[in-house]
C-alpha cells in the first residue's frame, strides 16, 4: 500500500512536468509557427545565385536550420547535422522519402557564408540566404528571434517538430524511419 501511495503521485508529478515542459516549450517556439501547419514558402538564392523553393523538397522530411557564419553555436551544430543528413538522406520514413536539411542563413557578408560551408564541410546541406541579416524575408517570415533555430516539416510540408536539439532531431528521425517500432512504457 504504502508503495501505490508514493508512486501515484510521483506519475502524476511527472505528467504535470511534461504537461508544462511540452506549454513552455510551445510558448518558446517561433512566434506564429505552429506544429501541424503548414509550413509558409521560402524561396531564397543558393550559393551560385540560383532561387531555391523549400517546396521543391515536397516528399522528403525537411530540416529547415537557420544560422549564420558568424554565430558560434550555429556552426558548433554542424558536424552533428551533416552525421544525421548522411544518416537518413535516402533513409524511407513513413509516407516520405529522404531528408535535408534546408539552411538559411541570416548572414550579410557573402564571403564568409561561403567560406564558412567550405570550411565546416556543409556543401551538402541546401544553402540558401539573400544576405539581409536579421531582415532576411524568411528569418521574418518565421519570426527568427534567435539562433540557431529551426523547424522540421514533414513530406507534405506540415511542420512537425520545432527548435529540436540534433540528439533530439536524431531520435525524431529514426522513431519516423520506415519499418521502426518503438514502444511507450
Amino acid at each position: 500500500m504504502r508503495l501505490k501511495q508514493i508512486i501515484l503521485p510521483l506519475i502524476i508529478t511527472l505528467f504535470c512536468f511534461l504537461a508544462i515542459n511540452l506549454s513552455a516549450q510551445k510558448k518558446a517556439n517561433l512566434e506564429g509557427i505552429e506544429i501541424g501547419e503548414l509550413a509558409p514558402e521560402i524561396e531564397l538564392p543558393n550559393v551560385n545565385g540560383e532561387n531555391i523553393k523549400l517546396s521543391h523538397y515536397r516528399g522528403k522530411v525537411v530540416l529547415i536550420n537557420f544560422g549564420a557564419a558568424w554565430c558560434a553555436p550555429c556552426r558548433k551544430k554542424a558536424p552533428g547535422l551533416l552525421e544525421i543528413l548522411n544518416n537518413y538522406k535516402d533513409a524511407d520514413f513513413d509516407n516520405e522519402k529522404g531528408f535535408e536539411v534546408f539552411s538559411v542563413s541570416l548572414d550579410r557578408n557573402e564571403i564568409a557564408w561561403k567560406n564558412s560551408i567550405e570550411k565546416d564541410g556543409t556543401e551538402a546541406f541546401i544553402n540558401v540566404g539573400d544576405m539581409n541579416g536579421w531582415k532576411c524575408t524568411a528569418a521574418a517570415t518565421y519570426n527568427i528571434k534567435s539562433i540557431p533555430s529551426n523547424v522540421l516539416i514533414d513530406g507534405e510540408g506540415k511542420i512537425i517538430a520545432i527548435n529540436l536539439q540534433t540528439k533530439d532531431l536524431n531520435k525524431k528521425l529514426k522513431r519516423m524511419k520506415k519499418g521502426s517500432a518503438w514502444f511507450w512504457f
